[in-house]
């Protein structure tokens, strides 16, 4: 019988006006209707402006937002992205603060609803937005198939009544009432701007439905921008009316600015339809943030960053229920903290920081792009678009206020916190920010028949052998280094002159046994002299004409954090740009056996392809130690048994024995698996950003043990060896200056 292929797909059910329904109802709820009143006591009828400087940001953002969401169309929307483009550490945060953005402005529609309410029946504000968050609550846990075809009747409606709103409104506007258009400066106008961005929220929401959007190339790029420019133009249209048929007086002391100016354009008929307009707005504001904001947490728990409880799907209402009764229950928790205003701030922030992290998303992967970014639709003003997006987003931060800023930081701690000591070990993707912009996303194979080319300064005729065997045993090309260095008071030329008329016996020594040193066969050769007033710049400089693979130098420093100004070997390791390896002490007649102390980190894994090649050409075993941490958690035991038997299996260069210990102290657990005649091979510390040359635990074991260690280190353009290198470029430049400056001044 044959075999029957089984294909999993999913549904795509949201087409293009239940996509523009989604991202335009969020948009254009409780944001028009409760906050007309409060922009105009903060900016009078300049606050036109501000609803058009929020536009123009989210028009920007709505685009990048299309390319994005073309590109990686899943659930999580604006959490996918930054954390593919960014890494992990990102996604933690962005998380969280969208998750908590989407649900301040669900309080604060629900604050919006009892506020209009209000107007046709007494009932307590509080009292009404709790009770409508039940209700959402319920509504949403039971299945989204309902509150969606609910969403698209609501859109239609608001619509419909603003467009009547603003027709029948310009009909009664006075220009006069537009003086004073700006009372309280201009300053005021973008603080406003920032008071009514959540207004400018239901793009985020969008997103993070767009793995079920029918045709994603075509209706997310059509949905996201249409459902920004309608809002805007709609946004635009009311304040307009609102601040030519109200006094400025009027204005202050409304809460539904819009049911008075209804009321006076159409009487009680008017009044009545625009409070349902309001009552329904709000309704399809807080739904939505319910739909859309579960989404966040249920693509975090599917990356491992938060516990798997939040992906549970309820077995009869096939809903991710704990994700939406942890977003509706924390909505109506906030209604008891936070006033109108400050659950506007706080949005907003939330929506700004967002916008900031989505534009530079686009910049990033543009020019890091990752394997999964094929984006349909691309923006065709790149990367302007997204630089006005950032600028601006970026600009109305301070604007916001102590409290939002504060909690902001606090959200941004909390998210870093709980990544380190929750999400790192097991959350993806598994790359950091540092990481994509290395291009380092998914790290080449390193090919064991590959060729490698390396370069060896030689200064010291009695480490050179161990230096050169090295080479000679890990390469296939060895090249040779003597630098000479030249004062600066005698130019290159002459001192290469005098050297060809007089050579020093160092030199002679070092390129004699160079000659004399046995080559593998079909090993290539070169050596170099250089000459040079720098011998790092020189050997930087070389290494970088050969294009080598790696250098390998010798290291017997005694001082725990070396100084830029110390050793050479100590300079080459601040400023190289070249992967390193690092020989301390001196290699033994024979070596008993090849050791290298594996973590599964990228220096680690750089060590380990060393450590084969090296076995394979001195026919010394290869021994693999794994070191675990006794508290680790048994998920993270069992992956790394699991690592280090694959790590057996792979017998294609040689026999590696795999080895895994239990103890409190890494360094203590390897020298004691140590023998005399071991070479020890461990990868440097992964840190990017460190103060000392050679990592801790490197570091020690190069101090402790009495045999040969060989330290690997993978260059990272990033990192303080990548920045040291570029100070050293600019300085080297200004000394170049320099000196051609006092040449010109000399008689």
């Amino acid at each position: 019988m044959a075999t029957i292929r089984t294909t999993e797909r999913l549904g795509r059910s949201l087409g293009f006006f239940q996509t523009f329904a989604i991202g335009t109802g969020t948009m254009i709820g409780a944001g028009i209707f409760i906050l007309p009143g409060i922009a105009i006591s903060a900016a009078g009828p300049a606050a036109i402006l501000s609803f058009l400087f929020g536009g123009v940001i989210s028009m920007a953002t709505a685009i990048s937002m299309a390319e994005l969401a073309t590109g990686m169309p899943k659930a999580g929307g604006s959490y996918y992205f930054i954390s593919r483009a960014m890494g992990a550490a990102f996604g933690a945060v962005v998380g969280l603060g969208a998750w908590l953005g989407l649900v301040f402005k669900g309080s604060f529609a629900l604050i919006g609803l009892g506020d209009y309410l209000y107007v046709m029946t007494p009932v307590p504000v509080l009292l009404t937005a709790v009770a409508a968050g039940f209700i959402f609550l319920v509504i949403n846990y039971r299945g989204a198939k309902g509150s969606a075809s609910f969403q698209n009747l609501i859109v239609i409606f608001l619509i419909l009544i603003m467009v009547w709103f603003i027709v029948r409104g310009f009909s009664i506007a006075e220009t006069s009432k537009f003086t004073p258009f700006v009372p309280f400066g201009y300053t005021s106008i973008f603080a406003t701007t920032g008071l009514i961005f959540i207004s400018y929220l239901g793009i985020t929401e969008l997103a993070s439905v767009s793995e079920e959007v029918k045709n994603p190339s075509r209706n997310l790029p059509l949905a996201l921008i249409a459902s920004v420019g309608v809002v805007t133009l709609l946004y635009l249209g009311v304040m307009i009316v609102i601040s030519g048929v109200l006094t400025f007086e009027e204005s202050l002391n409304t809460y539904t600015p819009l049911v008075d100016v209804a009321e006076m354009i159409a009487g009680d008929y008017g009044k009545v339809l625009i409070v349902i307009a309001g009552l329904l707005a709000t309704v399809s504001t807080a739904n939505a943030a319910i739909l859309s904001s579960s989404r966040f947490p249920f693509a975090m728990s599917r990356d491992d960053l938060i516990p798997r409880w939040f992906v549970s799907i309820h077995q009869r209402y096939d809903t991710p229920h704990n994700a939406i009764l942890a977003t509706g229950i924390v909505m109506i928790l906030l209604l008891l903290l936070f006033n109108v205003e400050q659950l506007a701030r706080l949005g907003g922030t939330f929506n700004l920081l967002m916008f900031v992290l989505i534009n530079s998303s686009v910049i990033i992967l543009r020019n890091r792009p990752l394997d999964e970014y094929k984006p349909a639709f691309r923006d065709p003003f790149f990367p302007y678009t997204q630089i006005i997006g950032i600028i601006f987003s970026l600009a109305l931060l301070p604007t916001m206020g102590a409290l939002p800023l504060f909690f902001s930081i606090i959200v941004i701690l909390a998210g870093m916190l709980w990544y380190k000591y929750y999400g790192k070990a097991k959350a993806f993707p598994k790359y950091d920010i540092f990481d994509v912009l290395e291009n380092n996303t998914q790290p080449v194979p390193l090919e064991s028949d590959s060729n490698i080319k390396i370069l060896v300064p030689l200064a010291n005729p009695r480490h050179e052998m161990d230096l050169l065997y090295l080479a000679d045993n890990l390469g296939d090309e060895v090249i040779g280094l003597s630098v000479i260095k030249v004062p600066q008071q005698t130019s290159l030329t002459a001192a290469r002159e005098a050297f060809h008329e007089k050579r020093l016996a160092i030199d002679g020594v070092l390129k004699e046994r160079f000659e004399q040193f046995p080559t593998i066969v079909g090993h290539e050769r070169e050596y170099i002299i250089a000459f040079d007033h720098s011998i790092t710049n020189s050997i930087m400089e070389q290494a970088e004409i050969e294009k080598v693979d790696f250098m390998i130098i010798g290291w017997h420093e005694t001082n725990r954090f070396h100084p830029s100004m110390g050793t050479i070997a100590n300079k080459v390791l601040s400023f190289a740009k070249n992967n390193m390896v690092v020989l301390n002490g001196y290699l033994p007649p024979k070596i008993g056996r090849i050791v290298i102390a594996y973590n599964g980190k990228e220096n680690s894994q750089y060590g380990l392809h060393l450590a084969r090649r090296l076995s394979k050409s001195t026919g010394a075993p290869l021994h693999v130690l794994r070191v675990m941490k006794t508290h680790l958690r048994e998920e993270l035991k069992g992956s790394i048994m699991q690592d280090m038997e694959e790590l057996a299996r792979d017998d294609s260069l040689v026999t590696i024995v795999p080895h895994v210990k239990e103890h409190f102290s890494a360094e203590n657990a390897i020298l004691d698996f140590l023998c005399d005649d071991d070479l020890l091979i461990i990868g440097d510390s992964s840190g990017r950003f460190k103060f000392s040359l050679i990592g801790n635990l490197p570091y020690v074991l190069a101090k402790r043990y009495k045999g040969p260690v060989m330290i690997v280190r993978k260059h990272k353009p990033l990192s303080s060896e990548g920045v040291n290198n570029i100070l050293l470029k600019r300085v080297k430049r200004l000394k170049f200056y320099t000196d051609r400056l006092q040449e010109k001044l000399m008689p």
